[in-house]
Protein backbone atom coordinates (compact mmCIF):
# COMPACT_ATOMS: atom_id res chain seq x y z
CA UNK A 1 0.00 0.00 0.00
CA UNK A 2 1.45 3.45 -0.90
CA UNK A 3 2.56 5.61 2.04
CA UNK A 4 -0.24 7.78 3.35
CA UNK A 5 -2.92 5.72 1.70
CA UNK A 6 -5.97 4.94 3.80
CA UNK A 7 -7.58 1.58 3.94
CA UNK A 8 -11.32 1.67 3.37
CA UNK A 9 -13.12 0.08 6.29
CA UNK A 10 -14.77 -3.20 5.33
CA UNK A 11 -18.35 -3.41 6.44
CA UNK A 12 -19.11 -6.88 7.83
CA UNK A 13 -21.59 -8.71 5.62
CA UNK A 14 -21.61 -5.96 2.97
CA UNK A 15 -20.95 -8.45 0.19
CA UNK A 16 -23.81 -10.66 1.23
CA UNK A 17 -26.09 -7.64 1.62
CA UNK A 18 -25.26 -6.44 -1.90
CA UNK A 19 -25.76 -9.99 -3.22
CA UNK A 20 -29.23 -10.22 -1.66
CA UNK A 21 -30.58 -6.76 -2.51
CA UNK A 22 -31.26 -7.33 -6.20
CA UNK A 23 -33.17 -10.64 -5.89
CA UNK A 24 -35.15 -9.26 -2.95
CA UNK A 25 -36.11 -6.24 -5.06
CA UNK A 26 -37.21 -8.53 -7.90
CA UNK A 27 -39.51 -10.50 -5.60
CA UNK A 28 -40.96 -7.42 -3.89
CA UNK A 29 -41.71 -5.59 -7.14
CA UNK A 30 -43.27 -8.73 -8.63
CA UNK A 31 -45.52 -9.29 -5.63
CA UNK A 32 -46.49 -5.60 -5.48
CA UNK A 33 -47.43 -5.52 -9.17
CA UNK A 34 -49.78 -8.49 -8.76
CA UNK A 35 -51.32 -7.70 -5.37
CA UNK A 36 -54.80 -7.02 -6.87
CA UNK A 37 -54.91 -10.65 -8.00
CA UNK A 38 -54.92 -11.92 -4.41
CA UNK A 39 -58.34 -10.38 -3.78
CA UNK A 40 -59.88 -11.74 -6.98
CA UNK A 41 -62.48 -14.46 -7.31
CA UNK A 42 -63.10 -17.30 -9.72
CA UNK A 43 -64.28 -16.20 -13.17
CA UNK A 44 -66.69 -17.79 -15.64
CA UNK A 45 -63.82 -18.50 -18.05
CA UNK A 46 -63.07 -22.17 -17.28
CA UNK A 47 -62.76 -21.52 -13.53
CA UNK A 48 -66.41 -22.53 -13.17
CA UNK A 49 -65.80 -25.89 -14.87
CA UNK A 50 -62.42 -26.47 -13.28
CA UNK A 51 -63.29 -25.58 -9.69
CA UNK A 52 -66.86 -24.52 -8.95
CA UNK A 53 -68.46 -27.53 -10.65
CA UNK A 54 -65.56 -29.97 -10.28
CA UNK A 55 -65.62 -32.13 -7.15
CA UNK A 56 -62.82 -34.45 -8.25
CA UNK A 57 -59.83 -32.29 -7.29
CA UNK A 58 -61.07 -31.32 -3.82
CA UNK A 59 -58.59 -32.89 -1.44
CA UNK A 60 -55.57 -35.19 -1.51
CA UNK A 61 -57.22 -38.53 -0.77
CA UNK A 62 -56.78 -41.69 -2.89
CA UNK A 63 -59.87 -40.93 -5.01
CA UNK A 64 -58.71 -37.40 -5.80
CA UNK A 65 -55.14 -38.50 -6.51
CA UNK A 66 -56.37 -41.21 -8.88
CA UNK A 67 -58.43 -38.64 -10.78
CA UNK A 68 -55.50 -36.21 -10.96
CA UNK A 69 -53.22 -38.89 -12.39
CA UNK A 70 -55.66 -40.27 -14.96
CA UNK A 71 -58.06 -37.52 -16.03
CA UNK A 72 -57.90 -35.72 -19.37
CA UNK A 73 -59.80 -32.67 -18.19
CA UNK A 74 -60.83 -30.12 -20.82
CA UNK A 75 -58.09 -31.24 -23.20
CA UNK A 76 -55.24 -31.27 -20.68
CA UNK A 77 -53.36 -33.85 -18.63
CA UNK A 78 -51.74 -31.85 -15.82
CA UNK A 79 -51.48 -34.07 -12.72
CA UNK A 80 -48.89 -31.96 -10.91
CA UNK A 81 -50.94 -28.80 -11.38
CA UNK A 82 -54.01 -30.55 -10.00
CA UNK A 83 -51.93 -31.72 -7.04
CA UNK A 84 -51.18 -28.09 -6.10
CA UNK A 85 -54.85 -27.19 -6.56
CA UNK A 86 -55.87 -30.10 -4.35
CA UNK A 87 -53.47 -28.78 -1.74
CA UNK A 88 -55.07 -25.35 -2.12
CA UNK A 89 -58.48 -26.87 -1.45
CA UNK A 90 -57.10 -28.61 1.64
CA UNK A 91 -55.73 -25.30 2.93
CA UNK A 92 -58.32 -22.78 1.76
CA UNK A 93 -61.47 -24.69 0.83
CA UNK A 94 -63.26 -22.75 -1.92
CA UNK A 95 -61.85 -19.35 -0.95
CA UNK A 96 -60.30 -18.12 -4.24
CA UNK A 97 -57.92 -15.77 -2.43
CA UNK A 98 -55.82 -18.70 -1.27
CA UNK A 99 -55.58 -20.08 -4.81
CA UNK A 100 -54.51 -16.68 -6.12
CA UNK A 101 -51.92 -16.33 -3.35
CA UNK A 102 -50.38 -19.67 -4.31
CA UNK A 103 -50.20 -18.66 -7.98
CA UNK A 104 -48.57 -15.35 -7.06
CA UNK A 105 -45.98 -17.05 -4.86
CA UNK A 106 -45.15 -19.48 -7.67
CA UNK A 107 -44.72 -16.57 -10.08
CA UNK A 108 -42.52 -14.71 -7.59
CA UNK A 109 -40.46 -17.89 -7.30
CA UNK A 110 -40.14 -18.02 -11.09
CA UNK A 111 -38.99 -14.39 -11.09
CA UNK A 112 -36.35 -15.19 -8.47
CA UNK A 113 -35.13 -18.21 -10.42
CA UNK A 114 -34.94 -16.20 -13.62
CA UNK A 115 -32.85 -13.60 -11.81
CA UNK A 116 -30.24 -16.24 -10.91
CA UNK A 117 -30.49 -17.81 -14.36
CA UNK A 118 -29.94 -14.39 -15.94
CA UNK A 119 -26.98 -13.75 -13.65
CA UNK A 120 -25.35 -16.96 -14.83
CA UNK A 121 -26.08 -16.42 -18.53
CA UNK A 122 -24.93 -12.78 -18.49
CA UNK A 123 -21.71 -13.80 -16.76
CA UNK A 124 -21.07 -16.21 -19.64
CA UNK A 125 -22.08 -13.79 -22.40
CA UNK A 126 -20.53 -10.49 -21.28
CA UNK A 127 -16.83 -9.56 -21.27
CA UNK A 128 -14.74 -11.10 -18.49
CA UNK A 129 -14.17 -7.75 -16.80
CA UNK A 130 -17.85 -7.01 -16.21
CA UNK A 131 -18.30 -6.15 -12.54
CA UNK A 132 -20.48 -8.11 -10.14
CA UNK A 133 -22.67 -5.08 -9.45
CA UNK A 134 -23.22 -4.54 -13.18
CA UNK A 135 -24.18 -8.19 -13.61
CA UNK A 136 -26.67 -7.92 -10.75
CA UNK A 137 -28.21 -4.81 -12.32
CA UNK A 138 -28.54 -6.59 -15.67
CA UNK A 139 -30.03 -9.73 -14.12
CA UNK A 140 -32.52 -7.71 -12.06
CA UNK A 141 -33.58 -5.74 -15.13
CA UNK A 142 -34.11 -8.94 -17.13
CA UNK A 143 -36.07 -10.60 -14.31
CA UNK A 144 -38.34 -7.60 -13.77
CA UNK A 145 -39.00 -7.11 -17.48
CA UNK A 146 -40.23 -10.70 -17.43
CA UNK A 147 -42.04 -10.85 -14.11
CA UNK A 148 -43.69 -7.41 -13.84
CA UNK A 149 -45.00 -7.28 -17.41
CA UNK A 150 -48.79 -7.05 -17.95
CA UNK A 151 -48.66 -9.97 -20.40
CA UNK A 152 -48.04 -12.15 -17.32
CA UNK A 153 -51.35 -11.11 -15.72
CA UNK A 154 -53.41 -13.79 -17.45
CA UNK A 155 -51.12 -16.56 -16.20
CA UNK A 156 -50.89 -15.23 -12.64
CA UNK A 157 -54.34 -13.76 -11.97
CA UNK A 158 -56.40 -16.54 -13.59
CA UNK A 159 -56.57 -19.61 -11.35
CA UNK A 160 -57.12 -21.94 -14.30
CA UNK A 161 -53.67 -21.01 -15.59
CA UNK A 162 -51.89 -22.25 -12.47
CA UNK A 163 -50.31 -24.68 -14.94
CA UNK A 164 -48.43 -21.78 -16.59
CA UNK A 165 -46.70 -20.48 -13.49
CA UNK A 166 -45.98 -23.96 -12.12
CA UNK A 167 -44.57 -25.34 -15.37
CA UNK A 168 -42.61 -22.11 -15.87
CA UNK A 169 -41.08 -22.35 -12.40
CA UNK A 170 -40.02 -25.96 -13.01
CA UNK A 171 -38.71 -25.29 -16.53
CA UNK A 172 -36.55 -22.44 -15.22
CA UNK A 173 -35.33 -24.69 -12.40
CA UNK A 174 -34.43 -27.39 -14.93
CA UNK A 175 -32.51 -24.89 -17.06
CA UNK A 176 -30.58 -23.57 -14.08
CA UNK A 177 -29.72 -27.12 -12.98
CA UNK A 178 -28.56 -27.91 -16.53
CA UNK A 179 -26.24 -24.89 -16.52
CA UNK A 180 -24.79 -26.08 -13.21
CA UNK A 181 -24.30 -29.55 -14.67
CA UNK A 182 -22.33 -28.38 -17.72
CA UNK A 183 -20.35 -25.63 -15.95
CA UNK A 184 -16.60 -26.10 -16.21
CA UNK A 185 -15.97 -25.62 -12.52
CA UNK A 186 -18.98 -27.44 -11.13
CA UNK A 187 -18.77 -30.58 -9.05
CA UNK A 188 -21.48 -33.21 -8.74
CA UNK A 189 -22.34 -32.78 -12.41
CA UNK A 190 -24.30 -36.03 -12.59
CA UNK A 191 -26.52 -34.92 -9.71
CA UNK A 192 -27.27 -31.56 -11.34
CA UNK A 193 -27.87 -33.24 -14.71
CA UNK A 194 -30.38 -35.80 -13.45
CA UNK A 195 -31.92 -33.11 -11.29
CA UNK A 196 -32.50 -31.12 -14.49
CA UNK A 197 -34.13 -34.15 -16.12
CA UNK A 198 -36.40 -34.68 -13.10
CA UNK A 199 -37.38 -31.00 -13.00
CA UNK A 200 -38.18 -31.11 -16.72
CA UNK A 201 -40.41 -34.13 -16.09
CA UNK A 202 -42.17 -32.10 -13.40
CA UNK A 203 -42.65 -29.18 -15.80
CA UNK A 204 -44.28 -31.53 -18.33
CA UNK A 205 -46.57 -32.92 -15.62
CA UNK A 206 -47.64 -29.34 -14.90
CA UNK A 207 -48.19 -28.38 -18.55
CA UNK A 208 -46.99 -30.03 -21.74
CA UNK A 209 -46.18 -26.78 -23.56
CA UNK A 210 -42.70 -26.81 -22.00
CA UNK A 211 -41.80 -29.81 -24.18
CA UNK A 212 -39.43 -27.76 -26.38
CA UNK A 213 -36.97 -27.30 -23.48
CA UNK A 214 -34.44 -29.77 -24.99
CA UNK A 215 -34.14 -27.49 -28.04
CA UNK A 216 -33.83 -24.49 -25.71
CA UNK A 217 -30.88 -26.22 -24.05
CA UNK A 218 -29.28 -26.82 -27.45
CA UNK A 219 -29.63 -23.12 -28.28
CA UNK A 220 -27.89 -22.31 -24.99
CA UNK A 221 -25.18 -24.85 -25.84
CA UNK A 222 -24.45 -22.79 -28.96
CA UNK A 223 -24.61 -19.46 -27.13
CA UNK A 224 -23.55 -18.45 -24.56
CA UNK A 225 -22.12 -21.83 -23.48
CA UNK A 226 -20.29 -22.26 -26.82
CA UNK A 227 -20.34 -26.05 -26.51
CA UNK A 228 -21.63 -26.39 -30.08
CA UNK A 229 -20.91 -24.53 -33.32
CA UNK A 230 -18.19 -21.99 -33.97
CA UNK A 231 -14.65 -23.25 -33.55
CA UNK A 232 -15.85 -26.42 -31.79
CA UNK A 233 -18.07 -27.46 -34.68
CA UNK A 234 -21.23 -29.51 -34.46
CA UNK A 235 -19.73 -32.96 -33.92
CA UNK A 236 -19.92 -33.11 -30.17
CA UNK A 237 -21.55 -36.49 -29.43
CA UNK A 238 -21.65 -35.91 -25.68
CA UNK A 239 -23.58 -32.65 -26.05
CA UNK A 240 -26.15 -34.28 -28.32
CA UNK A 241 -26.47 -37.43 -26.21
CA UNK A 242 -27.10 -35.34 -23.09
CA UNK A 243 -30.43 -34.36 -24.61
CA UNK A 244 -31.67 -37.92 -25.11
CA UNK A 245 -33.53 -38.26 -21.76
CA UNK A 246 -35.07 -34.81 -22.29
CA UNK A 247 -36.19 -35.73 -25.81
CA UNK A 248 -37.73 -39.01 -24.65
CA UNK A 249 -39.74 -37.16 -22.01
CA UNK A 250 -40.76 -34.49 -24.54
CA UNK A 251 -41.93 -37.10 -27.07
CA UNK A 252 -43.99 -38.87 -24.41
CA UNK A 253 -45.54 -35.57 -23.32
CA UNK A 254 -46.41 -34.70 -26.92
CA UNK A 255 -48.20 -38.03 -27.40
CA UNK A 256 -50.15 -37.63 -24.17
CA UNK A 257 -51.07 -34.02 -25.03
CA UNK A 258 -52.32 -35.05 -28.47
CA UNK A 259 -54.34 -37.87 -26.91
CA UNK A 260 -55.85 -35.45 -24.36
CA UNK A 261 -56.90 -33.05 -27.13
CA UNK A 262 -58.44 -35.71 -29.35
CA UNK A 263 -61.85 -35.93 -27.57
CA UNK A 264 -62.38 -32.18 -28.12
CA UNK A 265 -62.20 -32.57 -31.90
CA UNK A 266 -59.92 -29.56 -31.89
CA UNK A 267 -57.17 -30.84 -34.19
CA UNK A 268 -58.34 -30.01 -37.74
CA UNK A 269 -57.06 -31.86 -40.78
CA UNK A 270 -55.00 -30.22 -43.52
CA UNK A 271 -58.14 -30.00 -45.62
CA UNK A 272 -60.00 -28.15 -42.85
CA UNK A 273 -57.03 -25.90 -42.01
CA UNK A 274 -54.62 -25.72 -44.98
CA UNK A 275 -50.86 -25.28 -44.58
CA UNK A 276 -50.97 -21.73 -45.93
CA UNK A 277 -53.52 -20.64 -43.34
CA UNK A 278 -51.52 -22.30 -40.57
CA UNK A 279 -48.44 -20.39 -41.73
CA UNK A 280 -50.36 -17.09 -41.58
CA UNK A 281 -51.51 -17.91 -38.04
CA UNK A 282 -47.90 -18.69 -37.10
CA UNK A 283 -46.61 -15.40 -38.54
CA UNK A 284 -49.37 -13.47 -36.80
CA UNK A 285 -48.56 -15.14 -33.48
CA UNK A 286 -44.82 -14.53 -33.74
CA UNK A 287 -45.40 -10.84 -34.45
CA UNK A 288 -48.21 -10.47 -31.90
CA UNK A 289 -46.14 -11.30 -28.82
CA UNK A 290 -43.26 -9.03 -29.84
CA UNK A 291 -45.66 -6.13 -30.42
CA UNK A 292 -47.54 -6.72 -27.17
CA UNK A 293 -44.25 -6.98 -25.28
CA UNK A 294 -43.23 -3.56 -26.56
CA UNK A 295 -46.72 -2.01 -26.43
CA UNK A 296 -48.76 -3.91 -23.82
CA UNK A 297 -52.07 -2.14 -24.37
CA UNK A 298 -55.57 -3.44 -25.14
CA UNK A 299 -54.80 -6.83 -23.63
CA UNK A 300 -57.77 -9.17 -23.58
CA UNK A 301 -58.64 -12.66 -22.34
CA UNK A 302 -59.86 -13.51 -25.84
CA UNK A 303 -58.42 -12.67 -29.26
CA UNK A 304 -60.55 -14.35 -31.92
CA UNK A 305 -60.54 -15.07 -35.62
CA UNK A 306 -60.54 -13.45 -38.05
CA UNK A 307 -57.18 -11.77 -37.64
CA UNK A 308 -55.57 -9.37 -40.07
CA UNK A 309 -52.04 -10.41 -41.02
CA UNK A 310 -50.50 -7.17 -42.27
CA UNK A 311 -47.18 -6.26 -43.83
CA UNK A 312 -46.10 -5.17 -40.35
CA UNK A 313 -46.45 -8.76 -39.13
CA UNK A 314 -44.59 -10.16 -42.13
CA UNK A 315 -41.87 -7.52 -41.86
CA UNK A 316 -41.37 -7.98 -38.15
CA UNK A 317 -41.09 -11.76 -38.29
CA UNK A 318 -39.15 -12.19 -41.52
CA UNK A 319 -37.00 -9.11 -40.90
CA UNK A 320 -36.21 -10.25 -37.37
CA UNK A 321 -35.21 -13.73 -38.51
CA UNK A 322 -33.09 -12.41 -41.40
CA UNK A 323 -31.38 -9.87 -39.13
CA UNK A 324 -30.70 -12.48 -36.46
CA UNK A 325 -29.20 -14.82 -39.07
CA UNK A 326 -27.08 -12.09 -40.66
CA UNK A 327 -25.68 -10.97 -37.29
CA UNK A 328 -25.11 -14.45 -35.88
CA UNK A 329 -21.33 -13.93 -35.71
CA UNK A 330 -21.22 -10.26 -34.70
CA UNK A 331 -24.16 -10.41 -32.29
CA UNK A 332 -24.87 -14.06 -31.40
CA UNK A 333 -27.01 -12.97 -28.45
CA UNK A 334 -29.67 -11.62 -30.83
CA UNK A 335 -29.67 -14.87 -32.80
CA UNK A 336 -30.00 -16.90 -29.61
CA UNK A 337 -32.84 -14.67 -28.34
CA UNK A 338 -34.80 -15.07 -31.59
CA UNK A 339 -34.11 -18.80 -31.58
CA UNK A 340 -35.38 -19.16 -28.01
CA UNK A 341 -38.46 -17.10 -28.84
CA UNK A 342 -39.47 -19.20 -31.84
CA UNK A 343 -38.69 -22.52 -30.14
CA UNK A 344 -40.68 -21.75 -26.99
CA UNK A 345 -43.68 -20.51 -28.98
CA UNK A 346 -43.85 -23.51 -31.32
CA UNK A 347 -46.22 -25.58 -29.14
CA UNK A 348 -48.73 -22.70 -28.84
CA UNK A 349 -48.64 -21.15 -32.33
CA UNK A 350 -51.87 -23.02 -33.20
CA UNK A 351 -50.16 -24.81 -36.08
CA UNK A 352 -51.83 -28.09 -35.07
CA UNK A 353 -54.66 -27.18 -32.70
CA UNK A 354 -57.75 -25.45 -34.05
CA UNK A 355 -60.33 -23.22 -32.43
CA UNK A 356 -61.23 -19.54 -32.72
CA UNK A 357 -58.50 -18.25 -30.36
CA UNK A 358 -55.23 -17.87 -32.27
CA UNK A 359 -53.16 -16.02 -29.65
CA UNK A 360 -53.34 -15.57 -25.88
CA UNK A 361 -51.36 -13.52 -23.38
CA UNK A 362 -50.52 -16.65 -21.38
CA UNK A 363 -48.68 -18.21 -24.34
CA UNK A 364 -45.92 -15.60 -23.90
CA UNK A 365 -45.09 -16.63 -20.33
CA UNK A 366 -41.62 -18.04 -21.12
CA UNK A 367 -41.26 -17.16 -24.78
CA UNK A 368 -39.90 -13.61 -24.41
CA UNK A 369 -37.20 -14.41 -21.85
CA UNK A 370 -34.45 -14.11 -24.47
CA UNK A 371 -35.46 -10.55 -25.29
CA UNK A 372 -35.46 -9.55 -21.62
CA UNK A 373 -31.94 -11.00 -21.37
CA UNK A 374 -30.87 -8.78 -24.28
CA UNK A 375 -32.13 -5.75 -22.37
CA UNK A 376 -30.46 -6.96 -19.19
CA UNK A 377 -27.17 -7.46 -21.03
CA UNK A 378 -27.32 -3.92 -22.40
CA UNK A 379 -27.99 -2.59 -18.89
CA UNK A 380 -25.04 -4.52 -17.46
CA UNK A 381 -22.47 -3.15 -19.91
CA UNK A 382 -20.29 -0.16 -19.07
CA UNK A 383 -20.59 2.12 -22.08
CA UNK A 384 -21.23 5.79 -22.82
CA UNK A 385 -25.02 5.53 -22.67
CA UNK A 386 -25.25 3.01 -19.82
CA UNK A 387 -26.59 5.45 -17.23
CA UNK A 388 -29.23 6.77 -19.58
CA UNK A 389 -30.28 3.25 -20.56
CA UNK A 390 -30.52 2.16 -16.94
CA UNK A 391 -32.65 5.18 -16.11
CA UNK A 392 -34.93 4.48 -19.08
CA UNK A 393 -35.24 0.82 -18.06
CA UNK A 394 -36.08 1.80 -14.48
CA UNK A 395 -38.86 4.11 -15.70
CA UNK A 396 -40.09 1.47 -18.15
CA UNK A 397 -40.17 -1.22 -15.46
CA UNK A 398 -42.12 1.12 -13.16
CA UNK A 399 -44.60 1.81 -15.98
CA UNK A 400 -44.93 -1.91 -16.69
CA UNK A 401 -45.57 -2.53 -13.00
CA UNK A 402 -48.39 0.03 -13.01
CA UNK A 403 -49.90 -1.53 -16.14
CA UNK A 404 -49.58 -4.98 -14.56
CA UNK A 405 -51.45 -3.79 -11.47
CA UNK A 406 -54.19 -2.50 -13.76
CA UNK A 407 -54.31 -5.69 -15.85
CA UNK A 408 -54.34 -7.93 -12.77
CA UNK A 409 -57.32 -5.91 -11.50
CA UNK A 410 -59.20 -6.79 -14.70
CA UNK A 411 -59.38 -10.41 -13.47
CA UNK A 412 -61.17 -9.45 -10.24
CA UNK A 413 -64.49 -11.02 -11.26
CA UNK A 414 -66.41 -12.11 -14.34
CA UNK A 415 -68.23 -8.82 -14.89
CA UNK A 416 -65.01 -6.80 -14.67
CA UNK A 417 -63.17 -9.24 -16.93
CA UNK A 418 -65.72 -9.33 -19.73
CA UNK A 419 -66.58 -5.63 -19.50
CA UNK A 420 -62.90 -5.02 -20.22
CA UNK A 421 -62.94 -7.55 -23.07
CA UNK A 422 -65.99 -5.87 -24.64
CA UNK A 423 -64.31 -2.47 -24.30
CA UNK A 424 -61.21 -3.80 -26.11
CA UNK A 425 -63.23 -5.56 -28.82
CA UNK A 426 -66.91 -4.54 -29.02
CA UNK A 427 -67.43 -7.00 -31.89
CA UNK A 428 -66.51 -10.09 -29.85
CA UNK A 429 -69.49 -12.43 -29.64
CA UNK A 430 -67.89 -14.56 -26.95
CA UNK A 431 -67.08 -11.54 -24.78
CA UNK A 432 -70.69 -10.30 -24.93
CA UNK A 433 -72.02 -13.79 -24.22
CA UNK A 434 -69.74 -14.28 -21.21
CA UNK A 435 -70.59 -10.82 -19.89
CA UNK A 436 -74.28 -11.67 -20.25
CA UNK A 437 -73.72 -14.89 -18.28
CA UNK A 438 -71.90 -12.94 -15.57
CA UNK A 439 -74.70 -10.38 -15.25
CA UNK A 440 -77.33 -13.13 -15.20
CA UNK A 441 -75.47 -14.99 -12.44
CA UNK A 442 -75.63 -11.84 -10.31
CA UNK A 443 -79.33 -11.23 -11.05
CA UNK A 444 -78.90 -8.25 -13.40
CA UNK A 445 -81.42 -9.53 -15.90
CA UNK A 446 -81.74 -6.43 -18.09
CA UNK A 447 -77.97 -6.07 -18.46
CA UNK A 448 -77.67 -9.77 -19.28
CA UNK A 449 -80.42 -9.57 -21.90
CA UNK A 450 -78.81 -6.53 -23.52
CA UNK A 451 -75.52 -8.36 -24.00
CA UNK A 452 -77.24 -11.52 -25.20
CA UNK A 453 -79.07 -9.40 -27.78
CA UNK A 454 -75.72 -7.95 -28.86
CA UNK A 455 -74.36 -11.50 -29.09
CA UNK A 456 -77.34 -12.42 -31.26
CA UNK A 457 -76.75 -9.42 -33.51
CA UNK A 458 -73.11 -10.48 -33.99
CA UNK A 459 -74.04 -14.13 -34.64
CA UNK A 460 -77.40 -14.16 -36.39
CA UNK A 461 -77.19 -17.88 -37.11
CA UNK A 462 -76.89 -18.94 -33.46
CA UNK A 463 -80.57 -19.48 -32.63
CA UNK A 464 -80.05 -20.66 -29.01
CA UNK A 465 -79.53 -17.04 -27.93
CA UNK A 466 -83.20 -16.31 -28.81
CA UNK A 467 -84.18 -18.96 -26.28
CA UNK A 468 -81.79 -17.59 -23.63
CA UNK A 469 -83.15 -14.05 -24.03
CA UNK A 470 -86.72 -15.31 -23.69
CA UNK A 471 -85.84 -17.21 -20.51
CA UNK A 472 -84.17 -14.12 -19.06
CA UNK A 473 -87.27 -11.98 -19.64
CA UNK A 474 -89.37 -14.70 -18.01
CA UNK A 475 -87.09 -14.56 -14.95
CA UNK A 476 -86.92 -10.78 -14.75
CA UNK A 477 -90.20 -9.74 -16.33
CA UNK A 478 -90.17 -7.17 -19.08
CA UNK A 479 -88.54 -4.46 -16.95
CA UNK A 480 -85.55 -3.81 -19.19
CA UNK A 481 -84.48 -0.86 -17.09
CA UNK A 482 -83.42 -3.02 -14.15
CA UNK A 483 -79.75 -2.64 -13.26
Amino acid sequence: MPPGARMSPRIPGAGRLAWGCAPTLVVLVTVAAFLPAVGAGFVNWDDDQNFLRNLHYRGLGPTQLQWMLTAYHMGHWTPLTWLTLGLDYTLWGMDPRGYHLTSLLLHAGAALLFYFLSLRLLRLALPAGTGKADLRIGAAAAALLFAAHPLRAESVAWVTERRDVLSGLLALSATLAYLRAVGDQERRRAGWYWGAVALFAGALLAKASTLTLPIVLLVLDVYPLRRLGGARGWREPRVWMEKLPFLILAAAAALVAFHALAPLGNTPSLRELPVGFRALIGIYGLAFYVLKTLLPFDLSPLYQLPVGVTWLHFGLVIGGIVLAAALRRRWPALTAAWGLYVVMLLPVLRLVQGGPQVVADRYSYLACLGFTLLAGGAAARRWAGARVLRAVLAVWIAALGALTWQQASVWHDSVTLWSHAVAVNPESRAAHANLARAHAAEGRIAAAAAHYEETLRLSVHQAPYHVIIGELYERGGSDRGAA
